[in-house]
Order: C-alpha cells, then sequence, then structure tokens
C-alpha cells in the first residue's frame, strides 16, 4: 500500500474511532440492561418521566417518587419522550451517545485545519474515556444528569466559535436539564471570559480578569436563576420540606463530629482523584499561556464551587460517601464542566497563536493510564459488574440466545413475562416483584413497596408463590375482574377482560 494511502487510511480509523466506541457503548448498555438484570430503578424512572406525558400521565411523574417535580427541574428529559415513546429506555441511550457523536463531530471540524491530534485524543479521552465510561455505564440505571457531558460540550464549543444561535440553543437546552445547571453554564461562561480577557490583554493585572463588568453579569444573571429555580421547587412543594431541608433534618439526627470529619474526608479525597485526573491534560496549555494562575485560579476556584454543589445534593444520603461527588450523575457532570473548560481553551489559544508544551502528548498517555486506574475510585459503580460486563461467555450466549438484544429474555421465567408484557396496552399500570421491572418497561411498572403509587387499575398484579405468606408488602385485589394465569413460578392476576382478549 503507497505511503499516502496509508496515511489516510489512518486518519480515517483515528477520526472514527471515538464513533466506534459509541455504538460498542450502545451494544454494551442493552447488555447490561437485558442480561445482567440489574437494579435500573433511576433508569426507569427516566423513562417514565420522559414519555408519560405524552400517554396521558401526570407530568414528571413515576411510580417510585410520584410527582417527581416536587425534588428536581427535570424538563430536558420531556423531549427525550417524542423518542422513548418508540424506543423505550434505549431511547434515553440513543439521544445521548447521537448528541456525543454531535460533539465529536463538530469539535472535529473546528481543529481540523490545525495540528489537531493530540487536542483529538484528549477530548476523545474526556468524552469517552475510561471516568466517561464509568459515568455511563451507571449501574443505577440512568439519569436525566448524563446529558450534561455532550450538551455542555456543545455549548462551550458553540462559546469558542462564536457561534451565538448555536449557544443559545445548546444553552437552554443544556439549562433545562436540572436545577443545578446554571451553574455548570455559570462556571464555563466565567472560565470563557476571564480566558477571552487574558488573551487579549496578557499584561494587565490580575484583579482585572476577575473584577469586571462582564464577569458581574454572568454571576448576577446566574445567581437570578438559580434563585428563580430554588424558589420555583420551594413553591411547588409548598409547606412540605424540601430536599435541602429534609437533609439537613437528617444530619441533625445522624450526624456526630468524628463522622462529619471522616465523611467529609472521603468526599474531598474522591473528588481531588477526579480534579487530578482533568488536570493533567490542562497542564501542557498551562505552562506556555500568560500569567497562568489566573486560568488555573479561575477553573480551581469554579471547580470548588461545583464541589461544594455537589456535596449538599449528597447531604440527603449522609453518611454515604458513594452518593456523594463519586455518584456517577454528580461526577458526571463535574467531568462535563471540565472537559467543557478544555474545548473552549485549546480552540481559543490556538486561535491566538499559542500552542502547547512540546511533550503535550506524554502528558496525555500519563494522564490517560491514571484515569485507567484510579476511576474505580471517581465513580461508584458496583465493581461486581465490571467482571460480568467482559465476560467472553455471558457476551456469546447474549449475543447468540437474545439476537443481539432483538430478542430479549429468551430464558424462562422471564421469558413468559416479557410475552405477556408485548400484549399489555400502552399507558397501563402493573405490579411486581422488583427483579422483572425492568421486562415491563413498555409500561408503567410499580415493584411491591409499602406505599404504591397507582394511578390507574393494574392489568397485572405478579407475586412470587414461594413469598406469598411472608411478604407483607403483597396487596391482593377484589376478585371481581381479574382471572388467573397459570404458571408454576409466579402468581399472576390479570384483568380478566384484557387477558380473555389475547388468550381465549
Amino acid at each position: 500500500m503507497p505511503l499516502s494511502n496509508f496515511r489516510k487510511l489512518l486518519n480515517y480509523l483515528i477520526v472514527g474511532f471515538p464513533f466506534a466506541i459509541l455504538l460498542g457503548w450502545f451494544y454494551l448498555k442493552v447488555y447490561q440492561f437485558q442480561y445482567l438484570n440489574e437494579n435500573f430503578v433511576d433508569g426507569l424512572i427516566a423513562l417514565q418521566l420522559s414519555r408519560g406525558w405524552l400517554e396521558g400521565r401526570p407530568i414528571l411523574f413515576d411510580t417510585y417518587y410520584g410527582s417527581h417535580w416536587l425534588h428536581h427541574n427535570y424538563y430536558f428529559i420531556l423531549l427525550t419522550g417524542f423518542v422513548t415513546k418508540f424506543t423505550g429506555l434505549y431511547g434515553l441511550f440513543l439521544i445521548y451517545l447521537g448528541l456525543l457523536a454531535t460533539f465529536f463531530f463538530k469539535f472535529y471540524r473546528s481543529i481540523r485545519t490545525r495540528n489537531w491530534l493530540n487536542d483529538w485524543f484528549i477530548v476523545i479521552l474526556f468524552g469517552v474515556g475510561p471516568l466517561a465510561y464509568h459515568v455511563y455505564l451507571d449501574n443505577y440505571g440512568w439519569h436525566p444528569e448524563q446529558y450534561f457531558l455532550p450538551l455542555l460540550g456543545l455549548f462551550s464549543l458553540s462559546l469558542a466559535r462564536r457561534k451565538w444561535i448555536e449557544v443559545a440553543f445548546w444553552g437552554l437546552l443544556t439549562l433545562s436539564i436540572k436545577e443545578t445547571a446554571v451553574v455548570l453554564l455559570c462556571g464555563v461562561t466565567l472560565f470563557a471570559s476571564v480566558l477571552s480577557s487574558l488573551v487579549q490583554h496578557p499584561t494587565q493585572k490580575w484583579p482585572r480578569y476577575f473584577f469586571n463588568r462582564n464577569n458581574y453579569l454572568i454571576v448576577g444573571i446566574s445567581i437570578v436563576v438559580f434563585a428563580a429555580g430554588m424558589w420555583w421547587l420551594s413553591y411547588l412543594n409548598g409547606p412540605h420540606p424540601s430536599r435541602l431541608g429534609q437533609a439537613v433534618l437528617l444530619i441533625q439526627k445522624k450526624a456526630s463530629i468524628s463522622m462529619a470529619v471522616v465523611y467529609i474526608g472521603l468526599v474531598a479525597f474522591f473528588s481531588s482523584v477526579s480534579l487530578a485526573a482533568a488536570c493533567l491534560l490542562f497542564i501542557p496549555w498551562w505552562r506556555v499561556i500568560p500569567q497562568p494562575k489566573v486560568i488555573i485560579g479561575v477553573f480551581l476556584g469554579f471547580c470548588f464551587v461545583l464541589l461544594t454543589v455537589f456535596f449538599v445534593e449528597g447531604m440527603l444520603y449522609f453518611p454515604e460517601p458513594n452518593m456523594s461527588i463519586r455518584y456517577p450523575a454528580r461526577v458526571g457532570s463535574w467531568w462535563a464542566f471540565m472537559m467543557s473548560c478544555y474545548v473552549f481553551m485549546t480552540i481559543r489559544l490556538v486561535e491566538a497563536k499559542l500552542q502547547p508544551h512540546s511533550n503535550q502528548r506524554e502528558w496525555l498517555l500519563w494522564a490517560g493510564l491514571f484515569q485507567f486506574f484510579i476511576t474505580p475510585m471517581a465513580v461508584s459503580n458496583a465493581s461486581s459488574i465490571h467482571g460480568q460486563m467482559f465476560s467472553i461467555k455471558k457476551n456469546f450466549l447474549f449475543i447468540h440466545n437474545n439476537r443481539l438484544g432483538t430478542k430479549p429474555y429468551a430464558q424462562s421465567p422471564a421469558k413468559v413475562l416479557y410475552e405477556l408484557a408485548q400484549k399489555l396496552p400502552k399507558g397501563c399500570e402493573i405490579v411486581c416483584p422488583a427483579e422483572y421491572v425492568g421486562i415491563f418497561q413498555n409500561v408503567y411498572a410499580n415493584e411491591w413497596s409499602y406505599d404504591l403509587r397507582i394511578l390507574t387499575r393494574p392489568y397485572l398484579y405478579i407475586y412470587e408463590k414461594k413469598d406469598l405468606k411472608t411478604n407483607k408488602k403483597y396487596i391482593f385485589p377484589k376478585k371481581e375482574g381479574y382471572t388467573t394465569v397459570p404458571h408454576p413460578q409466579f402468581l399472576i392476576l390479570a384483568d380478566a377482560v384484557w387477558y380473555n382478549q389475547h388468550y381465549k
């Protein structure tokens, strides 16, 4: 093969590398959901919030928390319903991967006319590297906050390229993800403002970069928007305590000085790990910019602000440190901020005719290795699933028996339940044991609890026969209108009219 053709082929492979990873990621998420039978509760909540309003249910209502709008301003997730209405849970992954692919495509187009290879691999490391993979894996299922990574990246990229209509579009989408989104947007915009000022006027005294009209405006608007979001949640909750109020009450009851010290120490340690992983990628640029302490200061300063926000969010689960900054939704949001700062920085510094330090590739290599080894400390995922994700035997059985996910739940007893699920009308509810809730993703499943969030008459009640006498969560409907579906393991009570239409 001629050398020129080989170089072209290599170039195509390098450019296509992250897109191939995204395809693999979709397979892994389908495999994780269908075959490993994990607790995907948060993913199913996200699905119900996504499309429930399109199927006649109250807006932002799920069968676990009830009215979820009392807890979070999750409004972007409503837009995903136009996809998940037809694709189910898999649509949440497809939208994320599609947005991330859009980000990679736009970023490549913005750097391809210069020496782009190092920055391409750095953004790959941010977007689909080990830490991003563990956040995406999210053994809790899925969270609306996952969309911060691609959307904030697209916002930052548009900001760096001065595409103001795109800035407004991606900014509004990011803002609608959650009430804390404005803090992330404020951080990226403030970082961009300071860096732009530093590039234009590299010899000013450092206070001029921080204390100016632009920065006052950014911070002021952000505070107003954040306060409005908090007021809205408080207004919706009425006399009931907010999540922050619940967290304060919890800490007052549980916390001791020693417990608080240990908790804060663990959170600080775990946050320093992910922060160090990002800083290693920034260092080659920090070594060549004028007055590097200014840009390092604004970056680390806002990292501390975000850490404080996520620390307060995690207080509701005190004293569990895994639900603080290590929680996939929170560390993923923080990682999105750091990636977005890098994207803006590299584009604007190259535009200013600056070049990173000559050993940037060495820093990239060490950063990749560091991420690979420390990510299990940075993200709280169940360690038991990682071996299963890449088990050759399990993957072969999934590919062979489940036809790459196109023929799910090929084994009993899930197979029988899946066949029932496929014939249920859209928008209906069922009640079943927790481990089988995912099979009924096309409807609205309640797992057995003392506080069922039932809106309509369930079409199915499913009980484990071995637990009929011991499970105090089980309730039984009146016999009128229900018929028993024969099954050796389960007692299944089905709506008689529906069952007779499909099975008799």
